[in-house]
């Protein structure tokens, strides 16, 4: 594919990062997705085991128990990571005999649905806030273990052009607060100098419910524009960035899928995606000028710059927007996946509380082997070890259900 050749083939080796955001197409014609243990601990059924090629974040070699449990598990959330977990699932199934069944339904319904208990682990792109924690408090307290890290794009339809359109901040805010409504108005001529911007009118497709895509968007925009958080948030900047808000122009779509169609079916339209949705699906996207002032592609690399921080947080909570890395994409953002600490409140059987921190401890190690192809890349070896911790961390009324 020309666009994934172009931005990706060359970085996809070099990397170490990788992509994410949320919910379920509302379209009738849905765009192609992205093509897609230790020592027995109590309680624990071994199945099938073997060593892992990765190494865990302590440099000791990585082995599985596969516990199987009654041989299935559940999720829902974000679409951001659909493609992934898909990917993932199917071959963990192949080498555990474990169904993993997840619902990309966007990460609001998701953290719902987890709340709710209604599955075994939900997904979101934006962690969990301290209002949504205490909502599911009669069910204890929360693991939430950074999984994969991506970007949202600005990704566009518009016919004719012969290159790719460059974005500043300024930009992209105004065209999502309706400020900008074609393509040649002067702020985009005057970033884009020999570029043939037709008058074509600016549709703009944003997300219509609650998504971990929107959430890592709105974050970035409250970030680069006081007019953002005047507008939408009434000057409240935890307003003007959530996983919903009140879009002040546009049409609204579920989902990634739902967004990503709603840009394919309009000459001139425009709207926030995951990137591999945009590249998979063969839509153009703008380079974004991060606040370094350079203009970035999104990328396996400038994502890898952006989520490569120092250090991560003891709760694992954290935003990449408005990265201040020089080469670092300024939307990037991080998916969860999200379970209860003490899982004997929550789940039926310790066997199948096994078989979901089982398939977790997999997921974070041999399964980032199926980032890169699916244009998301996989974790950085210190916060590998932060996630082995948290992992450890889950347990069987207080038993820890890993050694």
């Amino acid at each position: 594919m020309t666009i994934g050749i172009r931005r990706f083939g060359a970085l996809a080796v070099a990397a170490s990062m990788a992509i994410a955001a949320c919910s379920s197409s509302g379209a009738t014609s849905s765009p192609t997705p992205p093509s897609a243990a230790p020592s027995t601990a109590p309680g624990a059924t071994p199945a099938t085991s073997g060593a892992a090629s990765s190494a865990s974040g302590s440099g000791a070699p990585v082995t599985y128990r596969c516990t199987k449990g009654d041989g299935t598990l559940s999720g829902a959330g974000s679409t951001f990571i659909n493609p992934l977990l898909s990917k993932m699932a199917g071959d963990y199934n192949s080498k555990c005999g474990v169904q993993v069944n997840y619902q990309s339904v966007g990460s609001g319904a998701g953290v719902k649905d987890w709340q709710q208990n209604t599955v075994d682990f939900g997904a979101s792109d934006a962690y969990l806030a301290d209002s949504e924690i205490a909502a599911a408090a009669a069910n204890g307290a929360p693991v939430e273990v950074p999984t994969t890290f991506g970007a949202v794009v600005v990704a566009y339809n518009l016919s004719g052009l012969s290159g790719t359109i460059k974005m500043t901040p300024d930009i992209i805010a105004n065209i999502f607060l309706g400020k900008i409504t074609t393509w040649n108005d002067p702020a985009l001529a005057a970033a884009n100098p020999g570029l043939n911007l037709p008058s074509t009118a600016i549709s703009v497709v944003h997300r219509s419910d609650g998504s971990g895509t929107t959430s890592i968007f709105t974050h970035y925009l409250t970030a680069v524009s006081t007019d953002w958080v005047t507008t939408v948030g009434a000057g409240d900047p935890t307003k003007s960035a959530a996983k919903t808000v009140t879009w002040p122009v546009g049409q609204g779509a579920s989902g990634n899928e739902g967004v990503t169609q709603g840009i394919k079916g309009t000459d001139g339209a425009v709207g926030y995606i995951d990137v591999a949705y945009a590249i998979q699906n063969q839509i153009p996207f703008g380079d974004v000028q991060n606040k370094s002032g350079n203009f970035i592609t999104a990328s396996l690399a400038s994502i890898a710059a952006a989520a490569n921080l120092p250090s991560y947080p003891v709760d694992l909570r954290f935003n990449l927007t408005n990265t201040d890395a020089a080469q670092g994409y300024p939307i990037a953002g991080t998916t969860w996946i999200i379970v209860y600490k003490d899982l004997s409140k929550v789940m039926k059987s310790q066997d199948r509380a096994n078989s979901l921190v089982d398939f977790i401890w997999w997921a974070i190690h041999d399964g980032q082997a199926d980032a890169a192809p699916l244009d998301y890349g996989s974790l950085p070896a210190n916060l590998l070890a932060q996630d082995e911790a948290a992992v450890r961390s889950i347990n069987w009324a207080g038993a820890p259900l890993l050694p």
